[in-house]
């Protein structure tokens, strides 16, 4: 079982009043807009009813209670519950002024009788909106929309007309409208609960509705002003099978209409015999079917997007991965081969590769080059400094000095050099790497002594040590990028 509550407004002709209510207005009221949508309808005349009939186990009636406002009696299915009352110190809106549940699922009868004495302090009550509630044999819950351009709706040719007044603010901007009288539409559905919208205002008229060839029943849907898409009709509790509604337009004054704008079904179904149903044939099980069959599908469809876009994003996110990842290893690549360090293992005389050191201090006070070269045979001297004598020292045809075999070494580590291009010791050619600026470990900042200047040549524990002390001495290098193993 399945509960579903149906709400109408004060407007609605589902609630039918006698002569001496009246539609409230901000005109007469400036708290009218405390109401739900800004209507409500109001009596001050003792004895003034207003009905209603449901099919269902529930109903609410809702209004205000204020100070003018007195007592009521609310009949259901004749029996009298007396001594309501709206009256309040305090203003308050979309009250429940009476309800009552736990009724048998059916049709029911409801009606408000005002008691407050007429020219009293407090004769006044009024109504806002009535809900109820019904029940649903099955579970699960199927609701569509008929449009009154849909087929399932016949109208009696030619009084109708798809041109009403306003018909921008109908439903999809399309209606019906005749005011013709006794000119009728039909519509043929299958479900267990139907409700017809249109509209009501001025320039609507009286109307008859009959279910299924019962007996017609009479509404009224003149109001004060126009409102749209207003239920003009409900029933529920239908039972499976194939119904038939019919309104007939019953104008009272010339132009009066009768404007259709669409209809609501509301089907019900337990889903355990829901695909049972479904293949049995007939409108009502192929209907229902059909709006659940269309949420399973596009349910299933959209499962299988979003797995299908998850891993495309997944491949797309692996191939940019890999992308970056072949550029870094290929630039980590090229900065080992640019600043690689070689270790000779060839013996010192038959070596192969050329040393560069070369620094500048911060005050260019002096400037020394070293050059070792395989190149050529001939010997110079070629120094270039601003403090020191030059120093006779071997060198080759292209004025590269050759590295004396007692010069230290850090860890005889020494740079390739771009005066020619170097070897590996398997003697296979490698492309010339630039010149790499010399790190503190192979830059001599003086010339090296040897026996032709009639210095003792000193050891290479003194070689280190006048090393150190000299940088300690002068300005530090420039911070040039250091070569790594």
């Amino acid at each position: 079982m399945s509960s579903v509550s149906f709400l109408i407004d004060d407007k609605s002709p589902l609630i039918h009043y006698d002569s001496t209510w009246a539609a409230g207005n901000s005109g007469d009221d400036s708290l009218a807009d405390q109401y739900f949508r800004g209507t409500f309808q109001t009596s001050n005349v003792t004895g003034s009813v207003a009905t209603f009939s449901f099919n269902g186990t529930a109903f609410w009636i809702y209004g205000a209670k204020r100070g003018n406002h007195g007592t009521y009696t609310v009949t259901v299915d004749g029996a009298n519950f007396a001594g309501n009352t709206g009256q309040s110190n305090t203003n308050l809106f979309q009250q429940v002024l009476f309800n009552q549940s736990r009724l048998t699922q059916g049709l029911h009868t409801v009606s408000l009788t005002n008691t407050g004495v007429t020219g009293s302090g407090n004769p006044y009550v009024d109504i806002d909106m009535v809900t109820w509630q019904t029940e649903f044999s099955g579970t699960q819950l199927a609701t569509e929309t008929v449009d009154d351009a849909d087929p399932r709706f016949q109208y009696q040719e030619p009084a109708w007309n798809t041109n009403p007044t306003n018909v921008n603010l109908f439903n999809n901007g399309t209606g019906h409208s005749t005011s013709v009288s006794d000119a009728s539409v039909t519509l043929t559905f299958t479900a267990e609960s139907v409700s017809v919208f249109g509209t009501v205002g001025p320039g609507n008229g009286l109307y008859t509705v009959s279910l299924d060839s019962q007996q017609a029943v009479q509404y009224n849907a003149t109001t004060y002003l126009t409102f749209y898409e207003v239920m003009l009709y409900h029933a529920d509790n239908l039972g499976s099978g194939q119904h038939q509604l019919t309104l007939i337009n019953l104008p009272e004054t010339v132009g009066q209409t009768l404007n259709i704008d669409y209809a609501l079904l509301t089907s019900s179904s337990n889903s355990s015999s829901s695909s049972g149903s479904s293949s049995s044939p007939g409108p009502s099980s192929s209907g229902v079917s059909a709006v659940s069959t269309s949420t399973a599908q596009s349910l299933s469809s959209g499962a299988i997007a979003g797995i299908v876009v998850a891993v495309g994003v997944a491949l797309c996110a692996s191939a940019v991965a890999f992308f970056f990842y072949r550029r870094w290893k290929s630039a980590q690549a090229a900065s080992q081969d640019l600043y690689r360090i070689s270790t000779p293992q060839h013996p010192a005389g038959n070596a192969t590769m050329a040393t560069s050191s070369s620094v500048e201090t911060r005050s260019n006070a002096s400037l020394v080059r070293q050059y070792t070269s395989t190149q050529g045979t001939s010997q110079g001297t070629s120094y270039r400094q601003a403090d020191y004598d030059s120093q006779s020292s071997p060198r080759t045809g292209n004025r590269l000095h050759i590295i004396s075999s007692s010069m230290p070494t850090e860890d005889g580590i020494v740079l390739t050099s771009p005066a020619q291009s170097p070897v590996n010791e398997s003697g296979s050619s490698r492309r010339p790497l630039p010149e790499a600026p010399g790190t503190r470990q192979n830059i001599f900042q003086l010339p090296v002594p040897d026996d032709s200047m009639g210095i003792v040549k000193a050891t290479t524990v003194q070689h280190r040590t006048s090393m150190q002390s000299v940088s300690t001495n002068m300005p530090p290098p420039p911070n040039y990028m250091q070569a790594t193993r």
